[in-house]
This record gives C-alpha cells, sequence and structure tokens, in this order.
C-alpha cells in the first residue's frame, strides 16, 4: 500500500526565497518558457526561484534605480542627455565620443538644454559651500583657492577634475578593454569603482583604431 506523505515532507525548499506558501500559475509564451529554463539552467537555480527574482524585481528595481541615480530632477536630467546625444548621434551617423564634430555638437546643445532648465535665479554661494570653504581657509594659509571656488564655473570645474582623476586612477590598474565586460545593468550604478568601470569600458575605447 503506497503511504501518504506526511504535511510539510518532501523536498525542502533551497535558493534565495523559502517559507513559500501561496501558488500562483499563469500562461505564458513557449519562447519565454524556454529563457526562464535556459537562466534555470544556467544558474542552478529552480524554475520558480528564478520567476520569483524577476517578478520581485519588477517591483524593486524602480527604488533602486532612484538610490543609485538620484531623485527625479536627476534623473530627468540623465534622459535629458540620452536623448540629445542619441539624437545626434542619429543625424550625424557617428558616435559622440568617436566623432568630432558629433561631440562638439554635443557640448553645445547640453550648454543650451541645461541653461533651459536650470536656475535663472541670480548666483550665490549656496550656505554648504561657504562651510566648506570657510574650513578650507582656517587650515590653509592661502585663501586664493578657496575664493576661486566661490566661481560656479570654477567650483563645476573642480568636480569635473576630481570625476576624470578617479577614471584614471582606476585606468591604471588594467587596460580599458578590461572593464568592457560591465554592460548596463542596474548594478553597474550601486557602486562608484562599478560606475566608473562602466565608463570607461564604454568611454575610454574611443582611442581604438
Amino acid at each position: 500500500m503506497t503511504r501518504k506523505r506526511a504535511p510539510g515532507a518532501g523536498r525542502k525548499p533551497s535558493g534565495e526565497f523559502s517559507g513559500k506558501s501561496s501558488a500562483f500559475s499563469t500562461r505564458i509564451t513557449p519562447e519565454l518558457r524556454a529563457a526562464l529554463e535556459k537562466e534555470s539552467q544556467d544558474t542552478g537555480k529552480s524554475l520558480s526561484q528564478i520567476v520569483e527574482r524577476r517578478l520581485r524585481d519588477s517591483f524593486d528595481i524602480p527604488k533602486r534605480w532612484e538610490r543609485a541615480l538620484g531623485p527625479g530632477h536627476v534623473r530627468a536630467l540623465a534622459y535629458v542627455v540620452a536623448k540629445i546625444a542619441t539624437s545626434l548621434e542619429v543625424a550625424t551617423g557617428q558616435q559622440w565620443n568617436k566623432d568630432a564634430f558629433t561631440s562638439k555638437a554635443l557640448r553645445a546643445a547640453l550648454k543650451i538644454a541645461v541653461y533651459y532648465f536650470g536656475s535663472k535665479d541670480e548666483v550665490r554661494v549656496p550656505d554648504r559651500v561657504e562651510e566648506q570653504l570657510a574650513r578650507m581657509q582656517a587650515a590653509s594659509a592661502s585663501s586664493r583657492y578657496a575664493e576661486s571656488m566661490k566661481d560656479p564655473v570654477e567650483f563645476g570645474t573642480q568636480q569635473a577634475s576630481e570625476f576624470v582623476g578617479a577614471v584614471e586612477y582606476l585606468e591604471m590598474e588594467g587596460e580599458p578593454n578590461q572593464w568592457a565586460y560591465y554592460d548596463a545593468e542596474l548594478e553597474v550604478f550601486l557602486s562608484e569603482e562599478a560606475l566608473l568601470r562602466f565608463i570607461i569600458g564604454h568611454l575610454r575605447q574611443r582611442d581604438e583604431k
């Protein structure tokens, strides 16, 4: 006589999700099923684990994007840059980082976009910057540099220079192609080093023939 399985008996769930008690079924296309099964085979995770991860990501990713790329007005600027750059590349048939004409056109277009959307109020040094500069002046006998940082152009130039310096420092670890395996995945933007490697892998290859 066949013995009945005791409640809760059987194979224990494995993977990152456990304690599941609610069943859900739906119909999907054969192509999607094949893609999910391939990911299951490649990762060693069960099909249900793969499906649940992707469903969770559909809710989690927007929040993670916000944490990684900043509030809405910053993300909107990123979309403006992407839209203008894409339109220019379609018009010229060249990549902005590999063609001097397209690169110069992009700089001009972004200058107009930032002016259009940016504040038109009278320029004043933000309180946070004033506090930082005051500390710099107190720690140094020379105040010329601190005073120059009250100019928004000089301040922005310094910020950009620090960013470029971080890129160049990371490049010393290896050739630019070493970082090319970083693709447009969300995880790229979740750490400063991963973001810099993404930039190196996709932009610093412009020197290649």
